[in-house]
């Protein structure tokens, strides 16, 4: 008798470690079968690769996207008066430093001067002959105000368009500014007379970009 409970009890313990042994099986196959699902959904459809390219895209144009300033031809509205760009002389030093627009024809501005790259940061100017000859102090009375140096340096000229001065491929520029916006742009080229214009920052809100034009808005 007590022979056969130890078979018994025998059988009934392996029993139960086989009965382990296919559970612990069952589950690992059931964790193979969940990671190879999840590694199929990871992989991208077909549908997903010809997307690709659309998202790339649309990522790109995001990124294109915005104003990108005064451009040769625009024409502004400023205080119900209409300046046409006419031409471009744009400073380069190593990055944008300015460009300056002539508008032939405006009693208001001689020239527009675009002083950041989104065209956020105009001026409407005209030409003066109180700078000094010699190199731009660093500080200057100008139509009775004190002005004081902004930024100068040397920079590479590009001109486009008409209407512009006799200028060289270098210059060096001065821009000098003061409280309630007045602003000096001094440029001084290899071997041309100089440049200079005074005049005053405009509230962006002053100025409107007819159609055909981008400027940036609130």
């Amino acid at each position: 008798m007590i022979v056969e409970l130890l078979i018994g009890a025998g059988l009934v313990a392996a029993g139960a470690a086989a009965a382990r042994v296919l559970v612990r099986r069952r589950d690992a196959i059931e964790d193979e079968l969940r990671h190879a699902k999840d590694a199929t959904d990871d992989e991208p459809t077909d549908d997903d690769e010809g997307d690709a390219p659309r998202r790339r895209k649309a990522r790109k144009t995001e990124r294109a996207a915005g104003p990108r300033g005064l451009r040769v031809g625009d024409v502004i509205l400023y205080a119900d008066t209409e300046l046409w760009l006419a031409g471009c002389m744009e400073l380069d030093e190593e990055g944008f430093v300015a460009r300056l627009f002539p508008t032939p024809g405006s009693e208001r501005a001689e020239w527009v001067a675009q002083l950041d790259e989104v065209g956020d940061d105009l001026a409407t100017l005209s030409p003066t002959d109180e700078v000094p000859a010699g190199s731009v102090p660093t500080a200057l009375p100008i139509g009775g105000r004190r002005l004081e140096l902004e930024s100068r340096g040397s920079a590479h000229v590009r001109t486009e368009g008409e209407h512009l001065p006799r200028t060289t491929e270098r210059a060096s520029y001065t821009i000098l500014s003061g409280v309630g916006g007045r602003v000096l742009v001094v440029v001084d080229f290899d071997k041309a007379d100089r440049l200079a214009l005074v005049g005053d920052r405009v509230a962006k809100h002053m100025i409107d970009l007819l159609p055909g034009g981008d400027l940036a808005d609130d």
